[in-house]
């Protein structure tokens, strides 16, 4: 198993009303970090920094595989908040034409389509139009052309909003999956008790900065909080 480490030095990102100011923290093979915050405190901004779509005003970004420097969009797997597949196209047809703008070879693209249609267990809907499907089905759809080229370090922003308890379950069953493959995963959501049971290690976002989990700890014992939500609560 290869070993992945990623690091995110003094980074800092802005819009005209809003900036995110000094954040570190690094991450290795089989980590699952979990991103939180109140909506509007920064999370998609700093997920957008991470994956390139928003740019740095300061810091740097750093993967390593085997201690060796390489490009992080290279080894990439993002999942937006937003379904970004083609609506009216099968899901079959998205595989195919996502897997072509990555530059798969068709094997490759038929190889892992069929692995992930039965990992995910969406391979009696392969031929169904995305408008045709759940938004369960939608969501490990788009999980699907995420995992396409077989990313190293996969960013899922709110990857279960609106889906019930068995599928917000069987998605966390897989990213549990595929940290025991040695990824690294950073899963943004608000769904408390959830981030605390399955990830690793947590960021909080708040008032443009990120507090890692040793932060957070401090702040819980100066405040007397016993929970996330207790902190949620009062701040």
């Amino acid at each position: 198993m290869e070993n992945l480490y990623l690091e995110v030095s003094n980074v800092a990102t802005s819009y005209k009303n809003f900036s995110m100011k000094n954040v570190n923290f690094s991450l290795k093979s089989g980590q699952i970090m979990g991103l939180i915050g109140h909506s509007g405190s920064g999370k998609s901004t700093l997920v957008k920094t991470l994956v390139g779509l928003k740019k740095l005003d300061k810091g740097q970004i750093n993967f390593y595989i085997d201690n060796i420097p390489a490009v992080l969009n290279n080894y990439l797997g993002y999942s937006p908040q937003e379904n970004s597949l083609f609506p009216y196209l099968t899901l079959k047809e998205n595989i195919i034409a996502f897997g072509k703008l990555k530059g798969l070879s068709k094997s490759y693209i038929n190889e892992r389509m069929n692995l992930l249609l039965k990992k995910l267990k969406l391979d009696y809907a392969q031929n169904k139009k995305i408008v045709e499907l759940s938004g369960g089905m939608a969501k490990r759809a788009d999980l699907i052309i995420t995992l396409l080229d077989d990313p190293k370090v996969i960013i899922l922003d709110e990857p279960f909003a609106g889906l019930d308890f068995s599928l917000i379950k069987f998605i966390w069953n897989t990213i549990g999956s595929l940290a025991g493959e040695g990824k690294i995963i950073i899963v943004s959501s608000h769904f408390l008790p959830d981030i605390q049971k399955h990830c690793t290690t947590l960021g909080f976002v708040y008032g443009g900065n990120l507090y890692d989990t040793k932060q957070l700890i401090y702040i819980m014992k100066q405040k007397k909080l016993f929970s996330l939500e207790d902190l949620f609560e009062r701040i």
